[in-house]
């Protein structure tokens, strides 16, 4: 059984990362995080913490096809959820093994110097699941 951490923060698809910025922290009042563009993910992202949670505000960078698709097909909402694991390779290894369907059968780098990998919607009921090592809290 995979030793899940917690959930680690819920990502959200923007078409406009600093008017999603405004609105979550003018109207509900969200702490601003960390802010990073992930060039080689095609993305732009903002942390906002609520409490001990976090919500991650994912833009698309030009050229990021399979995110603009996203937005063109469901619009602008729910992208993913990500966990927080020990060992994000060998979570994957597992998940495999049970039967999942894998987007990365290797972690990748992700925001803040984390490690990162991608279990297809298409096993999950339609979502998109992020695995993260598991690191200290900070801004991000």
């Amino acid at each position: 059984m995979i030793p899940w951490r917690r959930i680690d923060h819920v990502g959200i698809a923007v078409r406009d990362l600093d008017a999603a910025i405004a609105r979550w922290r003018d109207v509900l009042g969200f702490e601003v995080g960390g802010r990073e563009v992930l060039p080689d993910e095609g993305v732009e992202v903002a942390f906002l913490r609520i409490g001990e949670s976090r919500l991650e505000l994912v833009a698309p960078l030009p050229g990021n096809a399979s995110l603009a698709r996203f937005l063109d097909k469901r619009g602008e909402g729910v992208h993913h959820l990500c966990f927080a694991v020990e060992g994000v390779a060998e979570r994957l290894r597992e998940l495999e093994a049970a039967g999942a369907e894998l987007i990365d059968r290797a972690p990748r780098p992700g925001s803040h110097g984390t490690s990162v990998a991608f279990v297809h919607p298409r096993g999950q009921n339609g979502v998109l699941v992020e695995l993260v090592e598991d690191g200290p809290p900070g801004d991000a």
